[in-house]
């Protein structure tokens, strides 16, 4: 690992031109470094360095448009303000008994706006986030909570040709029309799945900190033998929406540099692990 001064000296560039290849997606932050008094490092991996053109990357670099970000203090600001809460969140929780599930759903809340932000890699990290509700609902039922959100079912709808006829008048697509829910009764409406965008939501409130997470249903059932005697509400939520399942805000650019997926992913496994061994 590298911190940016390292990476610097090693390829003659200025620390500068490192947080530009940072702030344009080049490169990527592997780990988070904390010193005393608060103090950070961002460190970086060198066998992602060796794969990178620098010198082509940072010519790209200054032939696109507009200042970089990481050149605005208030962005600094904001990561060392990111940085300052997750190390008092940490220091807050510890002498709570439930400091463990805590900790667990503090890197579990940021990893689930990473898997909103990068579909490519949503169900590997949706996985990873359902076996870490398994094992927190199991293993602390009296302090995780659980209840059932009934939603729409999935349906398969044939316009009648009257809506069909609507439909082009209005200038909209047969799909776009159904989406709207301008359909009458004479279309034609086969259920394909009962209750299909139905969710589990599971919540924690310890003290001033509380954490909601959602679940899909059918990942559930596998799982939760005691879906049917949970607590029954309604999902608040626009039918036919492409991202039903998408609970929730993509991660922030401050969010990224600042809580690596890497590392949240090595956190969580860790307590799945523990978990496994006791």
């Amino acid at each position: 690992m590298l911190t940016s001064s390292e990476v610097a000296a090693k390829y003659k560039i200025s620390n500068r031109q490192v947080n530009d290849l940072l702030t344009y997606g080049y490169l990527n932050v592997a780990q988070v470094l904390r010193h005393e008094k608060r103090g950070v490092a961002l460190l970086f991996s060198e066998s992602e360095l060796e794969r990178l053109d620098i010198p082509s990357l940072l010519a790209e670099i200054r032939a696109k448009k507009g200042p970089a970000k990481i050149r605005n203090p208030m962005e600094f600001k904001k990561l060392l303000k990111a940085f300052n809460y997750h190390d008092r969140f940490m220091e807050d929780v510890e002498h709570y008994p439930e400091s463990e599930i805590l900790k667990t759903c503090f890197y579990l809340f940021h990893l689930n706006h990473y898997a909103k932000t990068y579909p490519e890699s949503s169900k590997d990290l949706y996985s990873l986030k359902s076996r870490v509700l398994k094992k927190m609902y199991q293993e602390h039922r009296g302090v995780l909570k659980a209840s059932y959100l009934l939603g729409p079912d999935r349906q398969r709808i044939w316009l009648c040709e009257d809506c069909k006829e609507a439909s082009r008048a209005a200038g909209m697509s047969y799909n776009k029309y159904i989406q709207n829910e301008s359909y009458c009764p004479k279309c034609d409406v086969q259920i394909l799945e009962r209750e299909y965008y139905s969710l589990v939501e599971f919540y924690l409130k310890v003290g001033d900190y509380r954490f909601v997470f959602h679940t899909p249903r059918s990942l559930a059932a596998g799982w939760m033998k005691d879906m049917q005697e949970l607590p029954q509400g309604t999902r608040k939520a626009d039918r036919y929406q492409d991202k039903m399942y998408l609970y929730g805000r993509p991660i922030s650019n401050i969010e990224e540099k600042a809580f690596p997926l890497a590392m949240l992913k090595e956190k969580l496994i860790e307590y799945l692990d523990q978990v496994a061994d006791e």
